[in-house]
């Protein structure tokens, strides 16, 4: 009976196993690699950070098209939306890329919109705001562009004065009731909560206040906005109103990422919305997409409003200017600067070329200031800064001269791609090899020129950041003052802030790359209602109307940087493979490795400068082992890798554009068109 019995128990033992198996064992995350088991590290391959990222998509002012309902004109149909928003952005290099072959930053989003109409109450609340002392508003006469569209004249032809107004718009200005733009913002980021969305998430608020018995003409300031070095108001001006504005940081709050777009403002100065009767303002022979003032979608006049449906237009204003160019934009150079060994230290080399009679650089330029705005775009690298005063004048005033010829006769490098900069560029290039030799290993020279000039030697360009010709590396900053640009207002502080932004990697808010599309585009043509982009906190912009770089600015720099870290971490363990080291530096790749995980984590809450933080700590864990185990890891020279010195050709041939027409794959667009500057130094 025993037997039986222990038989039979046996025989249950094994039913219930069969019936309820034991767990399978988790299996250890991560990939096995020479390095050990990595979750985040893929050595010798090039990574991405891809992230989901919400997006709210806010209506105040707008009324939804009813289910089934025929879309009116100033009705919003979120299928509008869902038809044109991108689904996902891959960030690149956009210089670089212009070579041939496109680089990738290592930064991919899958957007997740959340469309939000806001209701009566925060819509009234909102209103009220606008008109209170708290938002600084007060009412000022008409602008030169406000009267230039009562009567549909050119403000810089004529003082645009009229008896009647003009017979093609649908209702004329009577009062200009300017509010403060970044009192605007801040009060939006205060209540974001209130239509769904959390503090510090991407948002767009669109607005409309013409529908309301409580409309008031107006226009957003930042009225006190000057220049650094002379004082002068550029915030002042009729041609900085604006009807857009966001992106600016805030001491003791969360990030804000939050950007306005009010189409019932003005109308517009920086797209030339007040123009609604010309359909190419700028003379480049292509009709200038804009989007007019509120009141007049759907109108039966002839205007640029005729027909136009403000919903669809909305959607490219979220589209090609919000999220590519604010958002998630690309930038134009390397965060990473001397891949695969980062500077830990960079020089801010300054040389100011003075001419005679120019004004005293003590007066247009402040070295240190510079230095703490643009530290902020590499958090984890020592800056310092030098400055050396020389005359412009011998071998130096022929080549500056050559970069602005009067005429064709006048180039200096007529067997160079770059027959005007090339000279320049070479001067610049045999000072640089010579300063590198005294320079330590681990110092970054950033090259400036400063040109001082006592002559109005050109016609009004202030700055730009060059590239090295081959690579599309960035090589030299070069700003320029004459008589004319500092009676215009400006200094070379900021001017020399925003070329080094360039530097660092940033791009202008007003052109850039949509990578679903692999498209190019800029302020011109279908594109020309980009310009609003300007129209946020950063010194990339043309409006003159900040100093240093906003929230937009710096997300997008610590998300290049994680990235940059992350990837040149595995190059380094590819490095360390192939030179036999991999002992030595195992046990730093798995602890560097759990630090670029938590970085990413960082990265998805939205906390971009946590996470480059960490991932820098990873980088520089696995550098540290590398070189103590005797790999050798060099930075990029560039200014050692130029092959057209040599064979006095022209060695590369990028893709080249001098108009910011919208074009397929990666280009490089002019610094500024002729209507930019024309926008810039507008009154």
């Amino acid at each position: 009976m025993r037997k039986v019995f222990l038989a039979t128990a046996v025989l249950s033992t094994a039913l219930l196993a069969a019936c309820n198996p034991a767990p399978a064992p988790t299996p250890t995350p991560g990939t096995q690699t020479d390095f050990g088991r990595l979750q985040t590290l893929k050595p010798g391959q090039e990574d991405t950070v891809r992230t989901k990222l919400k997006v709210n998509i806010v209506f105040v002012g707008y009324r939804q098209t009813s289910p089934g309902g025929v879309a009116t004109a100033r009705q919003i149909s979120t299928q509008d939306f869902s038809q044109t928003l991108p689904k996902t952005y891959d960030a690149v290099n956009r210089i670089p890329s212009s070579y041939g072959r496109i680089e990738k930053t290592g930064n991919t989003f899958d957007f997740d919109y959340n469309y939000v109409f806001a209701d009566q109450a925060f819509e009234d609340d909102f209103f009220k705001y606008l008109t209170s002392k708290e938002a600084g508003g007060v009412e000022r006469p008409l602008t030169v562009q406000q009267r230039s569209y009562n009567c549909q004249t050119d403000p810089n032809v004529e003082d645009p004065t009229c008896a009647a107004p003009a017979g093609n718009i649908n209702r004329p200005i009577t009062g200009n009731f300017e509010i403060d733009a970044l009192k605007t913002e801040n009060w939006l980021a205060d209540n974001v909560s209130r239509v769904g969305a959390k503090p510090g998430e991407y948002t767009i608020y669109f607005v409309n206040w013409f529908d309301r018995p409580d409309f008031k003409f107006h226009s957003y300031t930042r009225a006190d906005a000057a220049d650094t070095d002379t004082g002068a108001k550029f915030g002042a001006r009729g041609s900085r109103r604006l009807i857009a504005w966001g992106g600016s940081t805030r001491q003791g709050a969360a990030a804000q990422r939050v950007w306005f777009y009010d189409l019932s403002a003005n109308p517009d100065p920086w797209t030339r919305a007040f123009d609604i009767t010309n359909p190419d303002t700028d003379g480049d022979g292509a009709p200038d997409y804009r989007m007019p003032p509120i009141w007049e979608y759907g109108t039966r006049k002839a205007s640029i409003g005729f027909g136009r449906k403000v919903s669809p237009d909305l959607a490219l204003v979220a589209r090609y200017t919000a999220i590519n160019l604010l958002f998630t934009p690309s930038p134009i150079y390397r965060a990473a600067l001397t891949p695969p060994q980062l500077p830990e230290e960079i020089l801010l080399d300054m040389h100011v070329e003075q001419g005679t009679g120019a004004a005293a650089p003590s007066t247009v330029l402040k070295p240190q200031l510079l230095q703490d705005r643009v530290s902020v775009l590499q958090p984890f690298t020592k800056f310092s800064n030098a400055v050396k005063e020389t005359p412009l004048d011998g071998k130096l005033a022929d080549v500056y001269k050559c970069f602005f010829p009067v005429s064709a006769d006048d180039i200096c490098s007529p067997n160079y791609a770059d027959f005007s900069g090339e000279a320049l560029f070479q001067y610049g290039v045999r000072e640089l090899r010579e300063a590198y030799k005294t320079t330590p290993a681990k110092q970054y020279r950033l090259p400036i020129y400063l040109f001082n000039d006592n002559a109005n030697s050109q016609a009004g360009l202030l700055g730009i950041a060059y590239d090295d010709g081959e690579t599309g590396t960035q090589s030299f900053v070069y700003s320029f003052l004459t008589p004319d640009l500092v009676g215009a207002g400006y200094g070379f502080t900021d001017t020399t802030v925003h070329e080094t932004g360039h530097h660092l990697s940033l791009s202008h808010p007003h052109d850039g790359y949509d990578s679903e599309q692999n498209l190019s585009y800029g302020p011109s043509g279908d594109f020309f209602f980009v310009n609003t982009g300007d129209q946020s906190a950063t010194i990339m912009s043309y409006n003159d109307l900040s100093r240093t770089f906003g929230q937009f600015n710096l997300d997008s720099q610590y998300r290049y940087l994680t990235a940059a870290y992350l990837n040149n971490t595995n190059a380094i363990l590819e490095l360390t493979r192939r030179a036999g080291k991999v002992s030595g530096v195992s046990s730093a790749a798995v602890n560097a490795d759990s630090l670029f995980t938590q970085a990413k984590a960082k990265y998805d809450a939205l906390d971009y400068l946590g996470a480059a933080q960490l991932a820098h700590q990873g980088y520089r864990a696995v550098l540290g082992a590398a070189q103590t185990a005797g790999v050798s890891v060099q930075g990029y020279k560039w200014y050692e890798n130029l092959n057209g010195l040599q064979t006095q050709s022209a060695a590369a041939k990028p893709r080249v554009s001098k108009t910011f027409q919208a074009q397929q794959g990666l280009v490089i667009f002019p610094e500024e068109t002729a209507m930019q500057r024309k926008l810039r130094l507008e009154k």
